[in-house]
């Protein structure tokens, strides 16, 4: 089985590799274009990236969405990529300038958005043992990001920005968080 983003189609097709054709009618739940497509470790879920700010979550085998999409990226989402374990998928959001992980089980958000490229982020990655989060972006920059991370994610804010947000960004990033001082060095 293959999948692939429609784009401006808004689908997505699932392939029947062996006999070059495709497997079924094209899946639809997206708004606007579909980019970014990725299959869990075993197959059964597929991940879809979208123009509508949303990533869904697909069983393979029944072609529907599983629960409500996705949401939080405050731009298009581009990219998505299952963890190695396949209880997270990350998701880029291209000029919102985040990538964001999710628990499969939960469809809820894990921790803080990445925050730290200067420009859209086009790409997401897992290492193959999942302790890492690897993001390329149109700021010509690959980071690596660890996944051990601390219970608060707030509190790990300044490590993983590397520098205080503004109350813009925060609001920008963290919209359903009220805005808080936590590095250090920030002054008010």
């Amino acid at each position: 089985m293959l999948a692939t983003a429609g784009g401006t189609d808004l689908t997505i097709r699932l392939w029947d590799v062996a006999g070059r054709r495709p497997a079924g009618a094209p899946l639809r739940a997206h708004d606007d274009a579909v980019w970014g497509v990725a299959f869990d470790p075993d197959g059964r879920l597929l991940a879809t990236a979208s123009d509508d700010r949303t990533v869904r979550l697909w069983d393979v085998a029944t072609r529907q969405p599983v629960g409500a999409p996705l949401t939080g990226h405050g731009y298009p989402v581009v990219s998505v990529a299952f963890s190695p374990d396949g209880r997270q998928v990350a998701s880029a959001g291209g000029h919102d300038f985040t990538a964001r992980l999710w628990d499969v089980a939960t469809r809820r958000p894990v921790g803080i958005p990445f925050i730290g490229h200067g420009d859209a982020i086009w790409s997401v990655a897992f290492a193959p043992d999942g302790s890492t989060l690897a993001t390329s972006s149109a700021d010509a920059a690959v980071r690596l990001w660890s996944l051990d991370r601390p219970a608060d994610p707030v509190a790990a804010l300044c490590e993983i920005a590397g520098r205080p947000l503004t109350p813009a960004e925060w609001a920008r990033y963290m919209p359903e968080e009220a805005y808080q001082r936590v590095c250090p060095q920030q002054t008010p």
